[in-house]
């Protein structure tokens, strides 16, 4: 068990799970696969319940497969795997097999006869000797992996602060524009003094940091947690999201590195759906708006209204002739 725990390394995209004692089947397991890569289920309570997604197994592990793929995880350990049902292993061995992640089931005692009997249609090797085991989780050699380190960095808490501070969103557009960041257009020095912060900024400012890590840290499912990115960027609506299409003129905004890994989560998952032709990814369904508010919510933004528009004031000959037809009309 203690080598198993120090195996955990996530910027070596190597991670070690210890399933939910007595949690049963279902996707109690792929929670604890979601939960060990850093992403977290909102906390529900009477009025907010947890979303549909999570009491759906199907679901829950195609999420778990999407996180996978995306962040290039190679190596998982799952410890007692002796108290694990065979549904579950089975859902380990597809999971592995899919993503080609290798799979490591520490036993801490006997295994029982229908799970024993899936070791006979799989190859695998039985490490049952100290240093066996040391050889297996020695981590490999050289510097972490740049493209999804820094995102496993959480520093943010979970569940959220009462105290914490509350971000609002740009103002919602009444057509999505496109969006291309300029770096270098922020101020040098202090961080200016925004009235209440908005996380439009350039990637690298400090508002921006912090949604990120909220983001990545407190939204489990890929497609909600671009969703929220999204809006956090540019201010739309779930329901433009729905609009944009990747491969049309109306496409999706360039958006920075730490929204991009998100959005390689959710073209993964769509493919795991059965959907790779899908125009936009992103296009949820209605009844799950809720949950992308929620979503909203836990990383702390206020949406925005929709930018107002004025309209010329109406002059006085202007009025005197409306009134003028009006009377006509009446007559």
């Amino acid at each position: 068990m203690r080598l198993a725990f120090a195996a955990h390394r996530p910027p070596l995209r190597r991670i070690t799970v210890h399933p939910t004692p007595l949690a049963g089947t279902g996707a109690y397991l792929a929670h604890d696969l979601i939960r060990a890569l850093g992403k977290h289920l909102p906390v529900s309570d009477d009025r907010h319940p947890l979303p549909t997604w999570t009491n759906n197994s199907d679901r829950s592990w195609r999420i778990a497969a999407a996180w996978f793929i995306a962040l290039k995880i190679t190596h998982v350990t799952v410890c007692r795997a002796h108290r694990l049902s065979k549904p579950q292993w089975e859902h380990l061995l597809a999971l592995s097999a899919l993503t080609g992640t290798r799979l490591t089931l520490l036993c801490n005692g006997p295994l029982p006869r229908h799970t024993a009997a899936l070791l006979d249609t799989i190859f695998h090797r039985v490490l049952d000797t100290l240093r066996a085991a040391t050889a297996h989780w020695r981590p490999p050699s050289g510097p972490p992996a740049s493209d999804s380190y820094p995102w496993w960095q959480h520093t943010t808490a979970f569940p959220p602060r009462d105290a914490e501070l509350w971000f609002r969103l740009p103002p919602q557009p009444r057509e999505p524009p496109t969006i291309t960041f300029i770096p270098g257009t922020e101020p040098t020095g202090a961080t200016p003094p925004l009235p209440v912060p908005g996380p439009h900024q350039h990637p690298c400012h400090p508002h921006t940091a912090q949604i990120a890590a909220r983001i990545h840290t407190r939204v489990a499912h890929p497609v909600h947690a671009t969703c929220v990115a999204l809006r956090a960027l540019t201010g739309y609506n779930s329901q433009q999201i729905k609009t944009l299409h990747e491969r049309s003129g109306n496409g999706l905004p360039e958006i920075p590195a730490w929204a991009q890994l998100l959005l390689n989560a959710a073209r993964h998952l769509t493919h795991l759906r059965g959907h790779p032709d899908a125009l936009n990814v992103l296009s949820t369904p209605s009844w799950e708006h809720p949950e992308i508010e929620q979503a909203l919510r836990a990383c702390r933004l206020l949406p925005t209204p929709p930018a107002r528009h004025h309209t010329a004031p109406v002059t006085t000959g202007a009025r005197r002739a409306n009134r003028s037809m009006l009377q006509a009309r009446v007559l």
